[in-house]
Parts: C-alpha cells; structure tokens; sequence
C-alpha cells in the first residue's frame, strides 16, 4: 500500500564561522540558507561564536563535537576554506561533502580538503566564480554568492541635492584597497566629487584630513543604507589579493549604481562594459571612468538601471536554481578526490 507520507525533503547542513557582520562568505552563508529554506531542510552550523547580528537574527546550530552535537547525513557543505574545519567530521557521515571554495588560499583549501579526505569523505569543490576555477586550475562547478535583491535596491523617490559622490565598503584590511587607491580617492576629491569609504581606517595614514573624504570603520552604517548614499560604486582590490567573486559589487549593481572597477576579479564576469558597468585597467582609467559619469548624469543613470536589471534577473532567476542544482544534487565522480591520490597532490586539479 503506497505510503501516504510526503517524501522526505533534502538536507542540507551549511557550515562556516559566522563570527563577521562585515564578512562576504559569512553573509553568503546566510543568504544560501534563505535562498534553500523552501526547497530543503536547510540548517546553519558554526564551530565558533557567531557575530551578534547573526546569533540575534537566525537560527545557527552550535557544533558540540563532546555532545555530539554535529551536522549528521545529507549535504555537508563549508562556505569558505579560511577556517580550521574540526576533527568532528569523523563523527558522522554524509550523502556529500562540498568545500565552497570563495577565496584564493590554495593552501588552506588543501589542508581543509585533506583532513575531510582523511576522516573518510570525499570532498568536492565547487568554485564561487569561473575566474577562481581557472586560477586554481581545477574542473569543478560553479555557484556564485547569492545576494538580497530586495535589501539593496536603489533608493525611492527623489533624493536631496549632494555632490557627486563615489566610494565603496569592505573588511578594513589594507589588501581589500588597491595600493594607488590613496591617489584615486585625492584625484576624485580634488575633481569635485565626494568620496565615502566604509570599511577603510586603514587608509588614514595617507587620507588623513583630505577635504571631501570621508574614512568609515566597516559595519559603521548598514551597508545597503549606506550603498544609497552613492552615486557611483569604485572597486579595486590590491595586487597581492585575487578577489574571487566580490559580492559587494553586485549588491552595488542591485542598488542601481554605475560601477566602475578594476579588471582583476571573480565581479568581472558580470559587468558588461559600457552596458552596466566600466571596467578601468589603471588608476587613470579609472579616475577618466568616474569623472566621465559625473559629466553625464543620463548615461549613469542608464548605466545604473542595466546593473540594478541584470542583478535582479541573474539573482532571483539564474541563482537560486543553479544553488539548488549544486547543493541538492548528485555528485560528479569527477569531480572528486579520487582513491588513489592523496588531496594535496591532486589538489590543482580536482573540483
């Protein structure tokens, strides 16, 4: 006689520190679990002390590995490989083990997938952007960070006369800014234009007491609150750190801002170069970008409403399947450590 229970929905366990308000895997973790919650049984897991916003506002399982307290069965799934993944995982098994791997520390990754291997899984990795999988040189799939289109969407109405005002948000770590981004901001301030950098204390030694700059701690506004305060979002990284997605650029894009960015990173997939967005290869491309909008408030305005479109269709259409397919779905066989390899020897080339 035919069961009249309702099948059992997929679970799936979602794993990271969860301890920075200010962190684009933290917050990638966390809309992951939303985007899931209707389709699966989705669960939120941190080995760590969660950041306050996140402990007051979600639902995340503390791992108690001498409780047993631990993710158990389904898709196990670490979003990131900066973090130390815990002995725990010989605990329990999995349908699948993935390590999202969102940001270039090929050491880490092997370190964190050679210890899953070694408690008896088969890790896959999948890649946050196609510019990371080539950098790394691996074959695995790729899901991008999903972000909030509703929380970061342009602001209504009709906004108060300000200056022409250009910046960005980031960890305040000096390798989020690119190393000539002291001079940028000082050309673009000198230009006419007001310039708000959240996330950028570390700037002050060489910003310091410039009129019409503006240094903020990260977290100091909220950030989609304070993406309305712009006109223009600047992007850049420094040499010595690869930006293998840059989630903050869409959230720009969902604002209906014009961006203007550098040309180095995982972002750069989705801007379409004069379309809904510039690309800028050197500080003075960039400064000729951003100065360019200013002149033409049309052709920002046009700019900025193809970023907020696209945005909206690649993260309300195109991402939330492809994050179902991924994390729902079945393993490649290539995709996976094979048995007779160890994971760091095989570690370039797996996915």
């Amino acid at each position: 006689m035919p069961s009249s229970q309702p099948p059992r929905k997929a679970r799936v366990h979602l794993v990271n520190p969860l301890w920075d308000a200010s962190g684009g895997s933290d917050w990638r973790t966390i809309e992951t679990w939303r985007l899931l919650r209707p389709h699966v049984d989705v669960r939120l897991w941190s080995e760590f002390r969660p950041a306050e916003v996140f402990a007051r506002n979600y639902p995340i399982n503390a791992i108690r590995p001498w409780r047993l307290k631990l993710p158990r069965r389904g898709t196990l799934v670490f979003i990131g490989t900066y973090f130390r993944i815990g002995h725990w995982t010989h605990l329990a098994s999995y349908d699948r083990v993935i390590v999202l791997y969102n940001t270039h520390q090929p050491e880490r990754l092997a370190k964190n997938v050679g210890r899953l291997a070694k408690a008896g899984h088969r890790p896959e990795i999948v890649y946050t952007s196609e510019a990371l999988r080539r950098t790394h040189g691996g074959r695995g799939r790729v899901l991008q960070s999903p972000i909030d289109i509703e929380r970061f969407r342009p602001p209504a109405g009709t906004r108060a006369p300000r200056p022409f005002t250009v910046g960005r948000l980031s960890r305040d770590i000096r390798s989020k800014h690119h190393e000539e981004d002291a001079s940028l901001w000082r050309a673009l301030a000198s230009a006419g234009c007001q310039v708000r950098l959240m996330g950028a204390l570390c700037l002050e030694p060489e910003l310091r007491g410039v009129p019409g700059i503006e240094l903020l701690p990260a977290g100091a506004e909220d950030p989609a609150a304070f993406l309305r305060t712009l006109d223009c979002f600047v992007y850049r990284t420094s040499a010595t750190w690869f930006e293998a997605y840059g989630r903050v650029v869409m959230e720009a894009m969902a604002t209906g801002l014009p961006v203007v960015a550098g040309t180095r990173g995982g972002y750069i997939e989705h801007l379409r170069h004069g379309i809904n967005g510039l690309a800028a290869a050197s500080t003075a491309e960039m400064i000729e970008a951003v100065l360019a909008l200013k002149a033409d408030p049309e052709r920002a305005a046009r700019i900025g409403a193809a970023a907020r479109s696209d945005a909206v269709t690649f993260n309300s259409v195109v991402l939330p399947q492809r994050t179902i397919d991924v994390l729902t779905g079945a393993p490649s066989p290539d995709r996976l450590v094979p048995d007779h390899e160890s994971p760091e020897e095989n570690i370039a080339h797996t996915g």
